[in-house]
C-alpha cells in the first residue's frame, strides 16, 4: 500500500488519540500536504517544532496499529466485503457487502 495512503488511514483511525497540536500538524501534513515550514506559519511554531509534532504524531499512530491492527482488519473485512459482492447472485447480499465496503 502506498506510504501516503497508510498514514491517511492510520490517521482516520486512531486521530482521536492524539493531542490537538499533533493532529492538526499531522493533517496538514498528510491530509493538506503542507511543508513544516508552512505548517509552522500556520500554526505559529518553529519548523523544527513541525516536524517533532509530526513525528511524534506518526511514532504513536505506529504504535496503535501494530498493537490494535484495526487497519489491518479493517482491510481484511473490506477485502471480504468485495468478494462477496463479486460472487454472490443475492441482490441484498451484493447491496449488503457495498454497504459494508463503503461503511468501513
Amino acid at each position: 500500500m502506498d506510504e501516503f495512503v497508510e498514514k491517511g488511514n492510520l490517521f482516520l483511525l486512531y486521530s482521536g488519540l492524539l493531542k490537538e497540536n499533533q493532529k492538526k500538524v499531522y493533517a496538514y501534513h498528510i491530509m493538506e500536504d503542507m511543508s513544516f515550514s508552512e505548517i509552522g506559519i500556520e500554526m505559529n511554531i518553529t519548523r523544527q517544532a513541525a516536524q517533532y509534532l509530526y513525528s511524534k504524531a506518526d511514532e504513536q499512530l505506529r504504535f496503535m496499529e501494530e498493537n490494535l491492527q484495526l487497519g489491518k482488519k479493517w482491510l481484511h473485512i473490506r477485502a471480504l466485503a468485495e468478494k462477496i459482492a463479486e460472487q454472490s447472485e443475492d441482490e441484498e447480499i451484493r447491496k449488503l457487502a457495498g454497504e459494508i465496503m463503503h461503511g468501513i
